[in-house]
């Protein structure tokens, strides 16, 4: 659930138009909730 929280958190920083700062780190931010979803995706339940 964090995992999708992050991406969503990513792709919100990617399509706002106010911060700069924002934008610069959303493709990171996209990148690590991709990352951490895969990782925990593999967790047996």
């Amino acid at each position: 659930m964090a995992a999708c929280i992050v991406i969503a958190l990513g792709i919100f920083m990617m399509l706002q138009p106010f911060a700069m700062v924002l934008y610069t780190y959303s493709f990171a931010t996209m990148l690590a909730g991709v990352v951490l979803f895969t990782i925990v995706s593999k967790f047996p339940q």
